[in-house]
């Protein structure tokens, strides 16, 4: 016969996420595939008028574990697993959150939690995935990807006060985002648990900046170019449908519209303000695109930046960012 219950657990992050510091200690209902789960981020170590100088990495206080759900410490075997597994403070406002303390509500057979905890593992990867997107995008976070198909890091406590964990991790960590605020935290989990991915010219604009500090620039001009375009698509789809105008119908006109000049021509026909002049598109991105994806040619980093630059213009212009 199987049952449901609550367990404490930690689920550690395959990212680093930036959040404000007064987001520190809050907890949210989630769902991670078919579970039920709170999750409560960490909270700081100490108050913020003694902190030391940061050490050689940048990092000021340690992040710790929260108290459970009932308000109780989580269990010390727990907390032998994830000494110093939970995140820093970066500067007075950001704090890097490394880790989560969990506490799923999981169904099993006969007290065996092996298979639950292994599926919420693997599923929280596919949550983390979504919650990465949404936090990259409001937080100005560079996107590192990771495997999406290894067992991601999750320890749960049994009954018996023994821990039963699933995979191992991998860090990563970059500076001077803008920190999750309540809001946006609370949205990027929200939007995780109902599988809402992330606008695709948003994720494209994400893959074009990651490419950018990846020293891949032949690549980060072509995912530039590609995000304006879905933005533009997407914009000249919204506005005929709004007019009345027939699906097939905008097909053809999105088929029949070729390269980004006039997408933009057609865009601000219809009301849109790009942001970015049909010139400068022409000159610094549209170009730029074509000498790469189609000549070979190795942008400058004068180039990178200004296509990925006028690039998230048009695209948070055109398509803006869903509010948290």
């Amino acid at each position: 016969m199987s049952s449901h219950h609550r367990y404490p657990g930690i689920a550690q992050f395959p990212r680093p996420v930036p959040v404000d510091v007064e987001v520190l200690g809050l907890a949210f209902d989630v769902t991670i595939g078919r579970h039920q789960v709170t999750v409560t981020l960490p909270v700081l170590e100490g108050e913020a008028q003694f902190t030391p100088p940061p050490d050689r990495l940048g990092r000021l206080d340690r992040l710790i574990a929260p108290p459970d759900v009932t308000g109780e410490a989580l269990p010390k075997a727990l907390l032998r697993t994830s000494t110093d597994a939970w995140g820093y403070r970066s500067t007075q406002r950001i704090c890097y959150v490394e880790a989560v303390a969990i506490s799923p509500i999981l169904e099993h057979e006969q007290d065996l939690l092996e298979e639950p905890v292994r599926d919420l593992g693997n599923k929280f990867f596919t949550w983390f995935r979504i919650f990465q997107e949404w936090a990259c995008a409001w937080s100005g976070e560079p996107m590192q990807d990771f495997d999406p198909y290894r067992p991601s890091a999750v320890h749960v406590v049994d009954d018996q006060g023994e821990v039963v964990s699933n995979g191992p991790r991998e860090r990563g960590v970059y500076v001077w985002p803008r920190p999750l605020n309540r809001d946006q935290v609370a949205g990027a989990m929200r939007r995780a648990s109902d599988g809402e991915l992330l606008p695709p010219e948003h994720r494209t604009l994400l893959e074009a900046v990651e490419a950018k500090i990846g020293a891949m620039p032949r690549k980060a001009v072509v995912d530039a170019a590609t995000a304006v375009e879905v933005a533009m698509g997407g914009y000249i789809t919204r506005e005929l449908t709004s007019r009345g105008i027939g699906a097939s119908f905008i097909d053809e006109v999105i088929k029949g519209v070729n390269g980004l000049m006039n997408l933009h021509s057609l865009c601000t026909e219809l009301g849109a303000d790009p942001g970015v002049s049909k010139n400068k598109l022409g000159a610094q991105l549209a170009n730029v695109r074509n000498r790469a994806a189609h000549a070979g040619v190795r942008p400058t980093w004068a180039e990178v930046r200004a296509a990925c630059d006028h690039a998230a213009t048009i695209v948070h212009a055109i398509t803006p960012l869903p509010e948290a």
